[in-house]
């Protein structure tokens, strides 16, 4: 399996744990990915998803278009976070716009790539236009370029910018406020969201 699992408390950390291939997810790792956030999930003890990667890279593609896992943010009832670094790249951007909280290391890159190779994931076009805005994601993905942390920032893809020496201090300290926060509401929050 190309995932870490840890439970820290009532904090589920899934780490994408193949730094070797830039955490690229092949199909088995996107189902393994699905699971284990559905498990998170489900589980009583568990407050808050803190989905993080190791290595340089978050993730740098997925070699799947599984449009569950890329819709897991509008139907998970626990909140996730994501702790970015390096580059998020067509699936990997996809994750992040999932993500109901986004801490991101300076000097991340981001892009929606696939038109490059001549390929259009629409799973991926849509999970980023969810939130991000369609008019933005589709000059993203016809021209394929990289953008920035400060641009992922200001579009609201992003929530906050650490230092990358910094990036699992922050995360791991929101992602442990929200697994403390009062269940009920953090279900009415999620419950609030947009179809």
């Amino acid at each position: 399996m190309s995932l870490r699992i840890e439970q820290d408390g009532r904090l589920c950390r899934i780490a994408l744990a193949a730094p070797q291939k830039r955490n690229v997810l092949d199909a088995a790792a996107c189902r393994d990915l699905l699971q284990e956030l559905k498990n998170a999930a489900a589980e009583e003890g568990t407050g808050a998803i803190l989905l993080e990667a190791d290595g340089s890279a978050f993730c740098a593609g997925a070699e799947c278009e599984d449009e569950e896992l890329f819709t897991i943010g509008r139907h998970i009832n626990k909140p996730i976070v994501a702790a970015v670094q390096g580059v998020a790249i067509s699936g990997g951007l996809a994750l992040v716009a999932n993500a109901h909280v986004v801490v991101a290391a300076q000097g991340t890159s981001f892009g929606l790539t696939d038109i490059r190779d001549g390929r259009w994931h629409a799973a991926l076009y849509r999970a980023v236009a969810h939130a991000i805005g369609e008019r933005r994601t589709l000059e993203l993905g016809l021209t394929g370029r990289v953008f920035s942390t400060p641009e992922a920032l200001a579009w609201g893809l992003v929530h906050s910018v650490a230092p990358a020496f910094e990036l699992d201090d922050r995360a791991t300290e929101v992602s442990i406020a929200l697994a403390n926060a009062s269940p009920a509401a953090v279900r009415a929050a999620l419950a609030s969201r947009a179809p």
